[in-house]
């Protein structure tokens, strides 16, 4: 099923693990979440995703919740079909012992429009004050956008767009799927997104996040 397929590369083989390089970069988003091994990070580098043998989270920080309430920066539906929770992604995204250095809360939603072959996946981070840099941005984004492509050909494009007054990096598969990230520095909200279809469920969800102003 592309849905839990393409989620599952981008989570648990893609998110962070740009942040390496070299061919242990391309082998850590190969494998499955269990097989990744994990690496040490510096200040601005984040190590590949994969669960450690202990669930104690990195020094100093706290472990990262599952928090329903980060939905409410979505949008209650997109063209008619409702927002809803994915909590199995939102699990299994917690499950990376290195988001607890940039993230308090994770939430995860989908939305479906199955007779016509739409479909938008989001994932919704609450950020620790001052933690998410450019670079470790840039990162996110890249690995992200590869893990999200890697069973849809690849990546053919990267650009930039403004949506509702907000900067959009919206990242091309050679399949039909576009990845979207988005940073809300106020609220210190990060989404990212992959969606397919002519609808351009992507677009839409980004055009009408609820930001309190």
């Amino acid at each position: 099923m592309i849905l839990r397929r393409a989620a599952a590369v981008a989570l648990a083989a893609g998110l962070l693990a740009g942040c390496q390089s070299g061919p242990s970069a391309t082998a850590a988003r190969a494998t499955e979440p269990g097989d990744v091994a994990g690496a040490s990070a510096s200040a601005d580098v984040l190590p590949s995703l994969g669960p450690r043998p202990s669930p104690t989270p990195p020094d100093g920080t706290s472990p990262v919740v599952v928090d329903a309430t980060l939905l409410g920066f979505l949008p209650q539906d997109v063209e008619g079909s409702a927002v809803t929770e994915s909590i199995d992604e939102a699990t299994n995204a917690i499950s990376n012992p290195d988001l607890p250095r940039i993230a308090s809360g994770i939430d995860a939603a989908v939305a479906v429009d199955s007779g016509h072959s739409n479909l938008v996946y989001a994932l919704v981070v609450r950020l620790l004050p001052g933690k998410l840099t450019d670079a470790i941005y840039r990162q996110w984004r890249d690995s992200y956008d590869e893990g999200a492509c890697a069973d849809a050909g690849g990546i053919v494009g990267r650009a930039e767009t403004t949506i509702d007054d907000r900067t959009v990096s919206i990242t091309s598969c050679v399949q039909g799927i576009r990845v979207y990230h988005v940073w809300l520095n106020a609220p210190g909200i990060l989404i990212s997104a992959w969606a397919i279809g002519d609808a351009r469920f992507g677009e839409l969800l980004m055009d009408n996040l609820r930001v309190p102003s």
